[in-house]
């Protein structure tokens, strides 16, 4: 968890927004990051990993979203999942 609030507190495409209060977790804090198309995704800790909410908006780029996630050495991957590829590797989902 630190590794990801250094990161995120760090990063030029995210914003802190405030705080999430999980049942079992306590208070998380909430960053919220604006894809090129303008499509917001809320994004907080949870069971080790950074959970998204928003991912699946048809205005959500999810090959930026993948950057982001290489940028933390992570993969994005979707509730069923599906890895999602960066924009070097055009995007497509596997």
């Amino acid at each position: 968890m630190s590794e990801w609030l250094e990161f995120a507190r760090t990063s030029l495409v995210l914003e802190e927004e405030g705080y999430l209060d999980l049942a079992g977790v306590g208070r998380q804090p909430l960053f919220t990051w604006i894809g090129p198309g303008g499509g917001t995704v809320c994004l907080h800790w949870v069971d080790g990993q950074v959970t998204l909410s928003g991912a699946h908006a048809p205005d959500v780029d999810r090959a930026a979203l993948a950057d982001l996630a290489a940028e933390l050495s992570a993969h994005l991957i979707g509730d069923d999942g599906e890895h999602y590829s960066g924009s070097a590797d055009n995007g497509a989902g596997r």
